[in-house]
């Protein structure tokens, strides 16, 4: 949903819409278990119907169609919506932070609100989900949440 223009034309989003829905969360966990922090959640992503993918410390999880959730927006069923996510590592001396962002933000908007609050539910899913895998797995130091990163 989109309401008039911005300074150089381009669209602005309706409250609650675009920028202000983007949710990074931060994971602080013990350094010597980052290794181990980051396959509990990749396992933790598995188990919540994401196709999960490792490359040098990130994690990219990918659940739904991309062309599907372009194609039909809102009409695609909620378990077939396109999702991607994105977890990193960050070590700063003797602390390590995993962070959770979105990725592929393109089908982002597609379904109008209503693909907007499947996807703000699906997050918050994700996140708890992760959460709970972290905790219980005894690696998780605190927890953080920022929007609009």
């Amino acid at each position: 949903m989109l309401t008039g223009h911005g300074t150089r034309g381009d669209a602005v989003p309706a409250p609650g819409m675009g920028r202000n829905m983007e949710t990074t969360t931060h994971f602080a966990v013990h350094t010597g278990d980052r290794c181990a922090a980051m396959e509990v959640a990749g396992a933790a992503l598995r188990r919540t119907g994401h196709r999960v993918e490792t490359t040098g410390g990130t994690i990219t999880a990918t659940t739904g169609s991309r062309f599907l959730t372009i194609l039909l927006g809102a009409l695609v069923h909620p378990s077939r919506q396109f999702r991607r996510y994105e977890l990193s590592t960050v070590v700063t001396g003797t602390s390590t932070t995993i962070t959770l962002r979105h990725a592929g933000h393109g089908t982002a908007v597609a379904g109008g609100e209503i693909g907007a609050l499947r996807r703000r539910s699906s997050w918050q899913q994700v996140d708890a989900a992760l959460e709970r895998a972290l905790r219980s797995a005894g690696v998780l130091v605190a927890r953080s949440e920022r929007i609009g990163s």
